[in-house]
């Protein structure tokens, strides 16, 4: 997993049985939690995120602020801003 903030690699659970398993970013403090699906620690989302699957830069719909979902056309990921939904990330997370 990769942090949509500032897209660098969350560390995860080492062992794949874990009971609750929880990716951490130790720059933003942004938590994953795989189990429950839910992130916690996410700022409020400005005009670029990224993906949380690949890391690559989102892009945002529509073009100009405000933007309302942001895509990655790498993976196929979506962010609902109004909403505050993914789409795509829980049965693909390692």
């Amino acid at each position: 997993m990769y942090c949509p903030i500032c897209s660098r690699e969350m560390s995860g659970p080492n062992r794949p049985a874990v009971p609750f398993p929880m990716f951490v970013c130790t720059i933003d403090g942004v938590v994953y939690d795989r189990k429950r699906q839910l992130w916690y620690g996410l700022p409020e989302i400005g005009e670029e995120l990224h993906c949380p699957l690949c890391g690559a830069k989102m892009e945002g719909e529509p073009p100009q602020p405000p933007v309302r979902i942001f895509f990655c056309y790498q993976c196929g990921t979506t962010f609902d801003r109004s909403r505050t939904t993914w789409y795509g990330v829980a049965p693909q997370a390692p």
